[in-house]
């Protein structure tokens, strides 16, 4: 989808519902003084085109006992990049993958519950997938900017 295609009114929306999911067309119609029909049309046309993923929420992991993010960057024979993406995909405490250029092959971004269970998720997890050559471990010792708030320029 080319970024030519959003006018102002889809990047108002979008900005929108990106800082608050839970408004309302009628509270974004308001904001752009149009209807909540045209907000409703102009949702489901970026939710067609997939511009909108899809609705969804933020937990707080501390408070369902998940308080220690971390990230993991893997070196792979990169041979094994589809089976190593299959059973990281199956590991519940990683909530991203990502597949990244430059020193390290993939990014892993999740939580856990205790220092012993990042342990176990790195060393009995990770580590021992075939095709793993290295982990590299980080904890998040502060969150500075954790939204998706879209911040380009509409003009």
């Amino acid at each position: 989808m080319k970024f030519d295609s959003i006018d102002k009114i889809d990047l108002t929306i979008l900005r929108s519902l990106s800082k608050d999911g839970k408004k309302t067309y009628t509270e974004i119609a308001k904001q752009l003084n149009v209807s909540s029909q045209t907000i409703s049309d102009r949702i489901d046309k970026l939710l067609k085109k997939q511009i909108i993923k899809r609705f969804t929420i933020e937990v707080d992991p501390e408070s369902v006992n998940y308080p220690i993010e971390f990230i993991c960057e893997l070196d792979i024979n990169v041979s094994f990049m589809d089976d190593v993406l299959a059973i990281l995909k199956g590991i519940p405490e990683i909530h991203m993958i990502k597949i990244t250029t430059g020193i390290h092959d993939i990014l892993c971004i999740g939580n856990a519950a205790s220092i012993e269970n990042l342990h176990d998720v790195v060393e009995r997890k990770i580590s021992l997938i075939s095709g793993v050559t290295k982990t590299y471990t980080s904890i998040t010792l502060k969150k500075v900017k954790t939204n998706q708030v879209l911040n380009f320029d509409s003009d």
